[in-house]
Order: C-alpha cells, then sequence, then structure tokens
C-alpha cells in the first residue's frame, strides 16, 4: 500500500466539532480531503451522531447534499469491539441542516439504486470484512470521476479494514494510506485510473 506523509495533503485549518471517533488532526484531513474534489454530493456510512457530517457541512458550504448511513438502534454489528458504538440518535448533530439526510439501516440493505452518484463516499461503519467490502463496491459504484472514497481505521488491529483495503489494492484500486493516521483515500479518475470493482 502506498503511504503518504501527512504533509503531502493540502491542509488548511478548518473549523471542527468534538468527534469522539475522529480526533482534531484526522478530521482535518478528511475535511481537506472532501474538499479537494469541490463535492456537490456527499455519502457517509457510519455517520454516528452527525459529528463527522456537522463538520463537514460547516466547512464546504456548496455541499448541497449529505447523505449519512447509520443503523437502527437495536442492531447488533458483526465486530464485537464496535457493538458499544450503535448511536441511539443517528445523526443528531447534522439533523438541523437542510442539506443532512439520515437513511437509517444497515449499509448491507443499500444498493447504488437507494442512492444517487456523489462525489465523496466516507466509510467508516460496520468494520467486518463482509462490510468494509460492500461499503467500497458501493462506493465505487457511486462515486462520480474525479470524486474520492476515504476510509478510517485503515491499520487500526482491532478491525478488518486492513485487509480489506490490502486486497482491493492488490486488484488495481490506487488506495494510498495517510501515515500518523488510520485514514486511506482513493481517487476516482483524474490523476489515477479508475479500478475494477472487486
Amino acid at each position: 500500500m502506498l503511504t503518504i506523509a501527512r504533509n503531502e495533503v493540502e491542509i488548511t485549518s478548518i473549523r471542527t466539532f468534538e468527534n469522539l471517533y475522529l480526533g482534531h488532526v484526522e478530521t482535518t484531513i478528511l475535511v481537506n480531503l472532501i474538499k479537494s474534489v469541490n463535492p456537490r454530493v456527499m455519502v457517509e456510512v457510519g455517520c454516528q451522531q452527525g459529528r463527522t457530517a456537522k463538520t463537514v457541512l460547516a466547512n464546504i458550504p456548496w455541499l448541497e447534499a449529505y447523505i449519512g448511513i447509520d443503523v437502527p438502534a437495536h442492531h447488533a454489528p458483526t465486530l464485537a469491539c464496535q457493538r458499544d458504538e450503535v448511536p441511539h440518535s443517528p445523526g443528531i448533530f447534522a439533523a438541523g441542516d437542510p442539506r443532512f439526510f439520515l437513511l437509517q439501516k444497515s449499509s448491507l440493505e443499500v444498493g447504488p439504486q437507494d442512492l444517487e452518484p456523489c462525489d465523496a463516499f466516507f466509510i467508516d461503519g460496520d468494520h467486518s470484512e463482509r462490510a468494509v467490502a460492500h461499503d467500497s463496491n458501493l462506493a465505487r459504484a457511486l462515486v462520480r470521476p474525479g470524486g474520492i472514497i476515504i476510509w478510517h481505521d485503515y491499520n487500526n488491529p482491532a478491525v478488518e479494514v486492513t485487509k480489506v483495503l490490502d486486497l482491493l489494492e492488490m486488484r488495481g484500486w490506487p488506495i494510498v494510506a495517510i501515515e500518523g493516521s488510520w485514514l486511506a483515500f482513493c481517487r476516482i479518475g483524474g490523476n489515477y485510473a479508475a479500478p475494477e470493482t472487486a
């Protein structure tokens, strides 16, 4: 996997809100990666209580739609380490923004026909191998040329994200990890060849 230093990502200061799962540095990198594609539509799998969505929406005023996907409160995640992460009020911090839309179901129940094409897709939901592979292929089907897919928890040994991304990278996806973070990304089109779906 190609790894780049954090200073290789263009970083500008952003306004952030408290986030339980992404620190200030990762949130800043994430927002700057999203900004780099001038998105009109964004999808986030695993929006939790909407803190990331609120931050992205505050820093990208031209974003027209932000679709957050998260599970209902009774959902039981595959991985034991995620069982206490099921949100009781998914999307609540972003709910006041008219650009935010919540799809409350497992991403495994979502197909390309359920969403619109997008420019940025952030995957930070169920971190099991099956779900990460599904969400990655869903993103690949929806992200327009010139867009970006971003994953959280790459190199986190407690989950199965790394295994899936390493396999996708071996199959030709131009995935890049960011040193000193758990973020990885893949640009679609532009300077990169569009990867085949795994």
